[in-house]
């Protein structure tokens, strides 16, 4: 007896994630990869199973319409965020945001962040 076909043990399971990383832009590569799939294997499956193909070919408009609507949930989000800190945030919360961005933030980040607080602070010393 021959070995079961990849298809129906890691693909099929996972039409809609595949459905929805296709909708994110990512390339066939690139869901190859996330699926541990070689792109070759990926491809044939396309070609022999048409329901994979349909999922595959996500259309552009959708795709970008998509991005579109991504960019401006982030805008809105970030904008309010922003209108928060500077308005009705206390320092605790402030304090808080910064740990939070300092624990994403890589060493060259850290440093540029030092440089401005030291610039801020010679400001205030200037000014005052």
């Amino acid at each position: 007896m021959g070995r079961p076909n990849q298809y129906y043990t890691v693909v099929e399971p996972k039409l809609e994630d595949i459905k929805a990383l296709r909708k994110q832009g990512l390339s066939l590569e690139k869901i190859a990869q996330k699926l541990d799939l070689k792109l070759g294997h990926l491809t044939y499956y396309r070609k022999s199973f048409p329901d994979l193909d349909e999922v595959l070919n996500t259309p552009r408009d959708e795709v970008k319409q998509t991005e579109r609507s991504a960019y401006f949930n982030r805008q809105k989000n970030y904008n309010s965020l922003r209108s928060f800190i500077r308005t009705q945030s206390t320092p605790e919360e402030r304090e808080e945001y910064f740990h939070l961005i300092l624990e994403k933030a890589d060493q060259t980040e850290i440093e540029i962040y030092e440089m401005m607080i030291a610039a801020i602070n010679n400001h205030k010393k200037i000014n005052s």
